[in-house]
């Protein structure tokens, strides 16, 4: 295991931190060790969730997943870093209770490629796994189910969202207390509690979690109060989120170019669904159709879609 010295450096934790956090080196070693040993375990019991929950997916909105089992450095610092900042909720966490508290031993992460693909897999995922209040945890130790064999959320589903974003994909599916829109980044998140262990599923679209990435590596978790970084994974941030509500926009154009070209006189063999957008525009040229042309004069995409609804 890493020295103390050498922890404090990578990771940018002072004596002072250290101190607020109130716990014992000796105990954070215990808990590396112990935990290290355990990940064998972890390992099949993520194996054991993917086969059970997760491999049919596609189906249900979902681009692609990665998962992990978390490093016992990064768990000895989130220890230190959770204590210094919320002694309150973590003053009992010990090394031998120390998997009762932390909810992301297990991390899964599910990419889609619009926003809106997300209400699919929350539909999939509420229908396959007890959702309810009277099991979600608010004290650590008094709320932990002994039970290995009862699957269920263990939190409320929480969607994280920036300040100004939009939060119409969730309004109509998840309460007003699930949408946390004071955070940096876009995501979200269900704390799963399968075969004794917490299981965090992140759920992002694909544009947010390269944000993520890079921002984890320029900042997180040593510049996080430094004000020029701050600045610059903001602005990545705001860039990301417009990427996100253009490729949502774009979608749209195109179901609605499909839906305008259904009602028109179009061979049958021509598999429209199927085409690409530059396909369908040369399609809609072809003599074959005798109407106006979908693109516009003007020709830009609120035109399209306006000529649309117009008609």
């Amino acid at each position: 295991m890493i020295s103390k010295e050498a922890l404090f450096e990578k990771y940018n934790i002072s004596e002072e931190m250290f101190e607020a956090a109130s716990v014992e080196w000796d105990d954070l070693k215990y808990i590396y060790t112990d935990f290290e040993s355990k990940k064998e375990k972890y390992r099949t019991i993520l194996s054991e969730f993917e086969q059970e929950y997760l491999i049919n997916v596609s189906d249900y909105g979902i681009h692609s997943c990665r998962t992990r089992i978390k490093d016992p450095e990064h768990l000895i610092v989130k220890i230190i870093r959770r204590r210094q900042e919320n002694y309150k909720k973590y003053k009992d966490l010990n090394k031998d209770n120390y998997e009762k508290f932390l909810t992301d031993l297990i991390g899964i992460r599910c990419f889609i490629l619009f926003k809106a693909d997300w209400e699919k897999f929350h539909r999939y995922i509420e229908e396959r796994i007890e959702d309810s209040s009277q099991y979600y945890v608010d004290d650590c130790i008094a709320d932990f189910d002994e039970d290995e064999g009862h699957v269920y959320m263990a939190e409320m589903p929480k969607v994280h969202v920036r300040a100004g974003d939009s939060t119409e994909y969730y309004e109509n599916v998840l309460p007003p207390d699930a949408i946390k829109s004071k955070k940096i980044y876009r995501s979200v998140h269900y704390i799963i509690k399968y075969h004794g262990v917490y299981i965090e599923i992140q759920v992002r679209t694909l544009f947010e979690e390269g944000w993520g990435e890079i921002d984890h590596y320029m900042v997180y978790p040593y510049y996080q109060n430094d004000a020029l970084f701050q600045q610059y994974t903001g602005l990545l941030n705001r860039l990301t989120g417009l990427a996100d509500e253009m490729g949502s926009f774009f979608r749209e154009v195109k179901r609605l170019e499909i839906e305008h070209l259904k009602n028109m006189d179009v061979p049958e063999e021509d598999d429209i669904e199927k085409l690409p957008i530059k396909d369908v525009s040369d399609l809609l040229e072809k003599d074959a159709i005798k109407e106006d042309v979908f693109i516009t004069k003007n020709g830009t995409v609120q035109d399209c879609i306006n000529d649309v609804l117009n008609e």
